[in-house]
């Protein structure tokens, strides 16, 4: 009889044990459920508020926490957690920026408005100053960060000033093969008679 009940009991610990790690498990899926929904829900918040990519952690906070769904005092979430998402969501606003800027690089700085040049020789391509006259004008310009402006043309003006240069020594090459007069001396192919003078050796 002592050892049926010594079996019984230890049924029920195996059992209770079981229903904790059920229990456990099931609290375990909610939460990660939970956290899920807080994060996409603070990432909408962001989507909703952060437009500036030159926006900082320290002036949004405040007021992303007065958003009346109470999205950005999640307690789910804990402010490490938050901040790191306001900094992927500036992170992704920037690289947009950056695109939509090298878009406009690329619509005003062409190869032939790069070829014309002031009376002081200044170009599209040498002069911030002078580009920045012409990129002012379009809203893509204003949303770039200021500090960012100047080394994304100066990125652009240098692979479009290489692109060129490569493009110019194609040309010279192909001018030089069309054109044996143009060839440089002593690449010349060797005449009829020295092939035979070489052949009756």
């Amino acid at each position: 009889m002592h050892i049926i009940l010594e079996k019984l009991k230890e049924r029920e610990r195996e059992l209770r044990k079981r229903k904790e790690r059920e229990e456990q498990e099931v609290e375990r899926v909610r939460q990660k459920a939970r956290r899920k929904d807080a994060v996409v829900s603070y990432q909408a918040l962001l989507t909703e508020r952060i437009k500036d990519p030159k926006a900082s952690w320290t002036e949004s906070k405040p007021k992303l926490e007065k958003d009346p769904l109470g999205r950005a005092t999640n307690p789910e979430l804990e402010p490490a957690d938050m901040e790191k998402l306001f900094r992927e969501h500036v992170k992704v606003l920037n690289e947009r920026c950056a695109r939509e800027f090298r878009s406009l690089l690329a619509e005003v700085i062409t190869p032939e408005a790069a070829a014309q040049a002031s009376e002081d020789g200044k170009t599209l391509l040498n002069s911030w100053s002078t580009a920045k006259k012409l990129l002012r004008p379009d809203p893509r310009y204003e949303k770039m960060p200021r500090r960012e402006r100047e080394s994304l043309w100066q990125r652009y003006a240098e692979d479009m000033d290489r692109r060129q240069r490569a493009a110019s020594e194609q040309k010279e090459e192909k001018t030089n093969i069309d054109d044996p007069s143009r060839r440089p001396a002593g690449s010349s192919k060797s005449s009829p008679s020295v092939r035979r003078s070489h052949g009756r050796k």
